[in-house]
């Protein structure tokens, strides 16, 4: 083989094995639809799911069962809700530009979340304000 052939070759070899993309950009996940999550938290002070059991940490001790929908989505960001034990959240986010993470904001917290499939997205949510901090890490299914 000729050097520039050799070099181009493993050039190309070398692109591959780092897992850069060739042609197109990645498609940006589309995340429409109804997700499920079943989520144990740690807390302090009283939150609109949970009362404070006491003045330092109340690890809670049933499940929250919570439906997450996202309604629409305009290329990496998008808008939706969330509910569970009667209460309705209004959401929206922003898929990262490396399509595999992002953030979705409620009405008092944070989501940030990882896509591990096209069907879960490992998500932690926290938040922290004078009367009450949360913290909880689960994973969302997307119902079919």
């Amino acid at each position: 083989m000729r050097s520039s052939v050799k070099a181009s070759l493993g050039f190309t070899l070398a692109v591959i094995a780092m897992g850069a993309p060739f042609g197109a950009e990645a498609q940006t996940p589309n995340l429409v639809g109804t997700w499920k999550a079943t989520g144990y938290a740690v807390f302090l002070g009283s939150n609109p799911y949970q009362p404070s059991g006491n003045r330092g940490a109340n690890f809670a001790s049933a499940p929250l069962e919570f439906t997450f929908t996202i309604k629409e989505q305009h290329e990496n960001r998008f808008a939706g809700e969330s509910s569970a034990a009667g209460r309705t959240e209004q959401l929206v986010g922003a898929i990262s530009p490396d399509n595999r993470s992002g953030v979705v904001l409620d009405d008092d917290g944070q989501y940030l979340f990882t896509i591990r499939d096209s069907d879960t997205l490992d998500t932690c949510y926290s938040h922290a304000k004078a009367e009450s901090k949360v913290v909880s890490c689960n994973a969302w299914k997307r119902q079919k």
